[in-house]
């Protein structure tokens, strides 16, 4: 676990010098340990960019449960609101390929949306569909309420692969917020239900 948490670190704070948007999250449940980023950059005055996220889940007994995630895309913006990505995606269990998907993003001062569908584009490959909504209305001077949910799920040709619900709820001063966080996993054609009650800490670098 310690290995691949240093290689992401590592990872994380080589590719977030130079971005717009880095955010990095961790999360200490009852099952396992999830450590999450987030980087974004333009490029220039371009509507090309770069976007990557890695996610870990590592089990404190078992590790044949253990998890890694890593998606790398160049990004192309069509409008505003909603981004092509062409690039790879990685899961520990059926490796890397190459990948498409559309961003969809609506953002105000206290809320955001994020819809992003993918597909790997490859033979017998894997379709998923991620949402990320948060909501951080400001409750006193320099101090919001800290509230998120990140749904996902991705099936192959013929049956159900992973699927997530993550929840955070909490305070946010600045850039961090921190409060109680749990992750619900479902693995597997018949569908293994794990749940992961813990606490959260999550810093937005940029």
């Amino acid at each position: 676990m310690i290995r691949w948490v240093v290689v992401l670190v590592g990872v994380f704070a080589v590719a977030a010098v130079n971005a717009q948007t880095a955010t990095i999250e961790a999360m200490l449940g009852k099952q396992n340990f999830f450590y999450q980023h987030t980087i974004s950059k333009s490029m220039g005055s371009s509507r090309f960019g770069f976007m990557h996220t890695s996610s870990l889940h590592a089990f404190y007994e078992g590790e044949e449960m253990n998890e890694l995630m890593s998606q790398s895309y160049i990004t192309y913006s069509l409008t505003d609101f909603v981004k092509l990505g062409l690039g790879t995606f990685y899961a520990s269990k059926p490796g890397i390929s190459p990948s498409a998907s559309l961003q969809f993003r609506y953002a105000n001062r206290d809320f955001r949306a994020f819809l992003v569908p993918r597909v790997d584009l490859q033979k017998s490959g894997s379709v998923e569909m991620m949402l990320l909504l948060e909501y951080t209305p400001a409750i006193a001077e320099g101090v919001r309420l800290y509230s998120r949910a990140q749904l996902m799920t991705n099936y192959g040709p013929n049956h159900h692969n992973r699927s997530f619900q993550n929840f955070r709820a909490g305070m946010l001063l600045g850039k961090t917020a921190a409060g109680i966080a749990l992750n619900i996993d479902e693995r597997g054609s018949e569908v293994s239900t794990l749940y992961n009650l813990g606490v959260f800490l999550r810093h937005e670098l940029n």
